[in-house]
């Protein structure tokens, strides 16, 4: 008699446990998107503006029409593409003081976003081919 009330106990507090385990409120996950908030006035309206970031080499450059067209590779799909970047005066350049100063050959790191149908840069970041200086020459030793 004795082992059949230890084995009821047991099986009760087991109950007991898995009850309040399952019975505990699960944590509510956000949903995906953008989150919906009842701010009122057009900046609450306004979609968020998407940044894309490329790395690549310069194949052009219009800089009366501050544009230039980068190849870069895309990882999303597996393949060599080609881009039309616009700049303004709000476009942050680095190491070139402007637009008339990037060539073709430079490789530049774009952050754009897509405005108005246009590639318009946020930042360009130019990084010009290094020339490598000759090396002198050692003195000449004698073995004497």
């Amino acid at each position: 008699m004795k082992r059949f009330s230890m084995i009821c106990s047991l099986v009760v507090m087991m109950v007991l446990f898995v009850g309040i385990v399952y019975s505990q409120e699960k944590e509510t996950m956000p949903a995906e998107g953008p989150a919906v908030t009842a701010a009122a006035g057009p900046a609450a309206e306004a979609p968020a503006v998407k940044e894309i970031s490329i790395y690549g080499e310069v194949q052009g450059v219009n800089a009366p029409a501050n544009s230039m067209t980068v190849q870069y590779y895309d990882y999303d799909s597996d393949e060599e593409k080609t881009i039309e970047i616009t700049t303004n005066k709000d476009t942050k350049i680095e190491n070139a003081s402007g637009m008339d100063r990037i060539n073709k050959g430079d490789w530049v790191d774009v952050t754009y976003a897509v405005s108005e149908g246009k590639n318009l840069a946020k930042s360009v970041i130019v990084e010009k081919e290094e020339t490598a200086e000759p090396m002198p020459m050692p003195p000449n030793v004698s073995a004497d």
